[in-house]
């Protein structure tokens, strides 16, 4: 009864964020996204996946970092940061957590495809703990599927939010003392 719980404090708090305006950062737009591209790739050189199952991870991801974008509202401060840099904060709206659920529903179906035992409450904490604390991201193991399409739909999401906000690439820009 406790881990139920604390399971619906988690989810009321990371839900709360997802309707609030909140700075872009350079950690969770290109470190999080690479870290997942590469911890993936590397698992499927290690063990091979078939072609099928793959194919539509990445299609799943790419098509759930689509849908993602399509609530995003976006507001630029008048501020910059301590690197000269614009500010810009985004707001995610539903379709980010109705994306993030499809993401964790499509890893433990695969899971349980896979012949794994499975304990739903325990990866729900899992995947809250990574959405709640960014470091959570490098310290838990994950399937190379929830990877890649972690990373697929990561970067799908930031290349039509850059499209959508031109200034939320000069916003994680790389710079060093106001200098590119």
């Amino acid at each position: 009864m406790g881990q139920i719980v604390l399971l619906a404090v988690a989810l009321i708090f990371f839900t709360r964020h997802i309707f609030q305006y909140e700075k872009v950062s350079r950690f969770e737009v290109v470190t999080l996204p690479a870290y997942a591209l590469i911890v993936g790739g590397l698992s499927i050189i290690h063990r091979p996946p078939a072609l099928l199952p793959l194919l539509i991870t990445l299609i799943v991801g790419a098509l759930i970092g689509w849908f993602q974008t399509t609530g995003l509202s976006f507001h630029l401060s008048e501020k910059q940061d301590q690197f000269h840099r614009p500010i810009v904060l985004v707001r995610r709206n539903w379709q980010y957590l109705l994306g993030w659920v499809i993401i964790f529903a499509y890893g433990i179906g695969f899971l349980l495809w896979s012949g794994e035992q499975v304990n739903v409450l325990t990866e729900l904490g899992n995947e809250l703990l990574k959405e709640l604390f960014a470091f959570e991201n490098f310290s838990q193991s994950a399937t190379w599927n929830i990877m890649l399409q972690t990373a697929m739909s990561s970067i799908v999401y930031f290349q039509i939010a850059k499209r959508k906000e031109p200034q939320l690439g000069a916003a994680i820009a790389y710079k060093r003392n106001g200098v590119k």
